[in-house]
């Protein structure tokens, strides 16, 4: 799913992708980047940073730019997901359940207070995996 007309170049081929923008991995490497740590700077350790951050740090602006931007491209994909199909719940896994209590909110009221849904609701009902980053191994295993 096409998210930014003629962005970045996807593993696809194609320009603009939903993953290049949205995805835990482009996150976390956007943020690393923007702070100037390396790809040894773990998403435990970027986490931390998030959520120890205070507004007079001076990386407080460049944190909370990289996150709306995340939000926002999010948000978009997850919409059109929601108006085509309609689902009474959207799941979430991958890294992003370790990040839930520093983005889901923001989330749900990007996609709320943007009027992105065509049936327009008060509420979304987005929920992380419960298994959280294991499950694809824990299904492997069964």
């Amino acid at each position: 799913m096409v998210v930014e007309k003629d962005g970045l170049e996807c593993n696809c081929g194609r320009k603009g992708c939903f993953e290049k923008y949205a995805s835990m991995k482009a996150f976390k490497n956007n943020l690393r980047k923007a702070l100037g740590y390396d790809e040894n700077f773990s998403g435990k350790e970027l986490l931390a940073l998030i959520k120890n951050i205070k507004k007079e740090d001076e990386n407080y602006k460049i944190i909370n730019k990289i996150k709306q931007e995340y939000i926002e491209y999010l948000a978009i994909g997850l919409a059109n997901l929601i108006n085509i199909f309609e689902p009474e719940v959207i799941g979430i896994g991958g890294s992003f359940v370790y990040f839930e209590d520093v983005l889901l909110d923001d989330l749900k009221k990007e996609i709320i207070s943007k009027n992105m849904l065509f049936n327009k609701r008060k509420e979304l009902n987005i929920q992380t995996a419960v298994l959280g980053n294991e499950a694809g191994i824990i299904g492997a295993v069964l």
